[in-house]
């Protein structure tokens, strides 16, 4: 059977299922712990005529190749569920054929899934220049789709995958295109092979900022991992995952707290990377900007409170309807609604009057 779908490198979240579809007819497949749960992680091809410089199955690797015939991998995905082992499926593929002739193999493949009653979760990966009747298709069956950008700009992209075609029309645009359509950025996410080419995380977070903003709910930083045999492993060491840590951190500020690529100028260091630390990027990012402090919670506006560390989007908006109940908002109720532990982290950046410690303290140490 075809491979796994490129993804985390962490091995702690690889699995395999075994399933018997008929005697004499047994199946193994990878399996790939989401947060959601378990899905069905595969390529429907690992036959790629594509290039890219740092992929396991690009052109060029000498490896078998396979391809699954679609009734095999439906009744795969049946059995599976059925038997519990899979919350769900997420499948991509090698670019065998034309991209539009995958993507509508595995578009069709999902589609047969849904007309024979499957009702789990399905992400299905789209392929470059996919045109814009065939996203539509897809999100008619398939509860994601995404579309990798593998770089943060055209000139990162043409170096690491030279033949995957043009990055601003063939995946910037047909990304966007996907969030128009889906008009809900859950629908529709990412990736970027982080380390694989010279990007920034500057570059990254401009990005991430610009995709957020134009639909595209969820970026996924996938740390290089040099493959031997393919031309980047001689040029490039693996990449930390704090460095994707951080990038994951700073894309939830972007989308949920409100954030600017502009707020992280001042942890950048001259070659325009975030620094490795041991606190939150939150925490880092209320530090390097004490003019945004104290905050009084029983006046400040939501974007406001969401720069405090310790208060995260849930519990702001209590913070804002404890107010509009009339209620005080005094040290106590805050310890109530953050907890003891997020209020001691909040304090030194809260204006509490009397009770309140000097934000000078805090950022010295």
């Amino acid at each position: 059977m075809p491979g796994a779908a490129r993804g985390s490198t962490d091995p702690r979240k690889w699995g395999r299922v075994r399933l018997r579809l008929a005697p004499g007819d047994e199946v193994e497949a990878p399996t790939y712990e989401s947060v959601g749960g378990r899905l069905l992680k595969i390529l429907y091809s690992t036959r790629c005529r594509m290039d890219c410089r740092y992929c396991p199955f690009a052109v060029f690797c000498r490896r078998a190749r396979s391809i699954w015939r679609r009734e095999k991998l439906v009744r795969t995905v049946l059995r599976a569920t059925r038997e519990g082992s899979i919350r769900g499926l997420f499948l991509s593929s090698g670019l065998y054929r034309d991209p539009e002739d995958v993507t509508l193999e595995l578009v069709e493949t999902v589609e047969e899934l849904r007309a024979r009653g499957y009702t789990g979760y399905v992400h299905v990966k789209l392929m470059p220049g996919a045109p814009g009747w065939l996203i539509k298709r897809a999100l008619e069956s398939a509860d994601r789709v995404s579309l990798n950008l593998e770089a943060a700009s055209a000139s990162s992209f043409s170096e690491i995958a030279p033949s995957k075609g043009r990055w601003s029309s063939d995946l910037y645009g047909r990304l966007l295109l996907a969030a128009e359509y889906a008009q809900s950025p859950a629908k529709v996410s990412t990736q970027l092979v982080v380390g694989a080419g010279d990007d920034t995380d500057r570059e990254i977070i401009m990005l991430t900022w610009l995709l957020h903003r134009d639909g595209v709910g969820v970026v996924h930083y996938s740390p290089y991992t040099p493959v031997p045999g393919t031309p980047l492993a001689e040029k490039k060491g693996p990449v930390s995952p704090l460095r994707t840590g951080l990038l994951y951190e700073a894309s939830r500020l972007l989308r949920d707290y409100g954030y600017e690529p502009r707020d992280f100028e001042p942890l950048l260091d001259n070659g325009d990377m975030l620094p490795v630390t041991t606190r939150s990027l939150k925490e880092e990012l209320a530090r390097a900007h004490p003019e945004w402090f104290p905050v009084d919670p029983a006046r400040a506006p939501l974007w406001e409170l969401l720069r405090v560390p310790g208060i995260g989007p849930r519990t702001a908006s209590r913070i804002v309807e404890a107010r509009s109940r009339g209620e005080r908002i005094t040290p106590q109720l805050l310890a109530r609604l953050l907890g003891s532990a997020r209020f001691r982290r909040a304090a030194p950046f809260l204006d509490l009057g009397q009770r309140h410690l000097p934000l000078r303290d805090p950022l010295r140490g």
